[in-house]
């Protein structure tokens, strides 16, 4: 009699080998499954150390670029209040007054911003302004001078000619000002000549009073080249991030898969036979307290067990003893199949647990074993097995099942071995 599946020796062979994935699905002897490379663990590793990184990268040269604009946000401040302090206040107030505009008053008022604009590269415009009724209007402008005009190619605003206010201006700019503060735009501006700050200081005539404002456009050239060399840093640093940060999540994800690997193969190798492969005494009582409760199931526990395997061992020596125990499990091993739990228990003893099996095909299991042994294999002779069966309905109760399958193995045994028995039926001879 060859080898038959479990399914096929039960009650309802249809029915039980289409409840077989549903039964896995509920309950598996093994905790760790097996698991490839894990491509979640990669990616929240990966964004967890880039957003650290990212963080340390960013945020200090996000830091320390508002540091360097504040730094020359306050050079500017101070070329302004430098070149307001130029400004010979009682002159620029009389120009205030068109009725008192004269091109000699004029270049008088104007000639010490043309020195000033002439010993500070950096600024490429110097003009001076006037607030009226919420209006700006330009007074001075350095633009006028051939030589400083031939050197920047600025256009010169006309005297009192309206300015058109910028949006980088803030609603106060003038109130702050007019209460004697330096003014400076926030961020930079950009126009056809370039990029740059301006600067607003008050000008004071002889008597401390008020006397309009000057403006310097503060070229911004070589600060926004060193801000793009800046920034090309940043990117090969965040370009660095992308690749350290995918390094350690490859590492975290790997370390991941390994101690997961480690420990299922700790785990298997606590619940399973070193010699056989099938499960040990630990893994089976796990097994069976997965099996899913129902009150219309039959389970059937058989107990299988060597006859004579110490006069095998005394006669032939360990060697072919352990030979007749790993025959006896490759033979349960291609018996049963399905969702049938297979163990070796103790030294020549095994224990089979078949869900949904009633006495009849459990007994047609016991009589394949036996008689798959009872022919010799090759170079291993024949042996004999007993097997005691016991058919529990409802729960998987373990402890239940063996100790009555082990009350039926040692009638088997007693009524002459090579043989199976049913708890509570009687003999049932191969």
């Amino acid at each position: 009699m060859g080898p038959t599946a479990v399914e096929s020796l039960c009650d309802n062979p249809s029915e039980a080998a289409g409840s077989v994935h549903a039964s896995r699905s509920r309950r598996s002897p093994m905790v760790f499954r097996r698991r490839p490379f894990q491509p979640g663990v990669f990616l929240a590793a990966a964004g967890i150390a880039a957003l650290i990184m990212v963080t340390i990268v960013v945020v200090p040269q996000w830091l320390a670029q508002r540091a360097r604009l504040e730094v020359l946000r306050l050079h500017v401040a101070e070329v302004a209040q430098l070149a307001a302090s130029t400004v010979d206040g009682d002159l620029h107030r009389q120009l205030l007054d068109p009725a008192n505009y004269s091109p000699g008053l004029y270049g008088r008022a104007l000639e010490p911003l043309v020195r000033f604009h002439s010993a500070i590269p950096d600024v490429f415009y110097v003009y001076t302004m006037v607030d009226r009724q919420g209006e700006t209007f330009f007074v001075l402008d350095t633009s006028v001078s051939p030589a400083l005009t031939s050197k920047h190619k600025l256009r010169a605003s006309a005297y009192m000619e309206r300015f058109r206010l910028r949006a980088e201006y803030s609603s106060d700019w003038l109130t702050q000002i007019g209460s004697g503060q330096t003014w400076v735009t926030p961020t930079f501006q950009l126009d056809d000549y370039g990029y740059f700050l301006t600067g607003h200081a008050p000008i004071k005539d002889s008597q401390g009073r008020y006397s309009g404002f000057v403006g310097v456009d503060f070229d911004l050239g070589y600060y926004m080249a060193q801000e793009k060399r800046f920034r090309n840093i940043g990117i090969g640093s965040l370009a660095a991030v992308a690749l350290v940060a995918l390094l350690i999540g490859f590492l975290v994800a790997r370390y991941h898969f390994d101690l997961q690997h480690q420990m299922r193969r700790h785990y298997d190798s606590s619940i399973r036979d070193e010699l056989t492969g099938l499960l040990n005494r630990r893994g089976a009582l796990d097994a069976v307290s997965r099996i899913p409760t129902d009150p219309q199931s039959a389970h059937a526990a058989l107990l299988v067990d060597i006859d004579g395997l110490k006069a095998i061992n005394d006669t032939r020596g360990h060697a072919a003893g352990d030979a007749a125990i790993t025959r006896l499990a490759a033979t349960i091993r291609a018996t049963v199949r399905g969702d049938a739990i297979a163990a070796r228990i103790g030294g020549d003893e095994f224990l089979i647990v078949a869900p949904r099996c009633d006495g009849q095909a459990a007994a047609k299991i016991a009589a394949q074993i036996i008689d798959h042994l009872a022919i010799p294999a090759g170079n291993e002779p024949a042996c004999s097995v007993s097997v005691g069966i016991s058919i529990e309905t409802g729960t998987a109760d373990f402890d239940g099942m063996y100790r009555r399958a082990d009350e039926a193995l040692y009638r088997a045994k007693a009524d002459g071995k090579n043989r199976s028995v049913i708890y509570g039926r009687g003999n049932r001879e191969a």
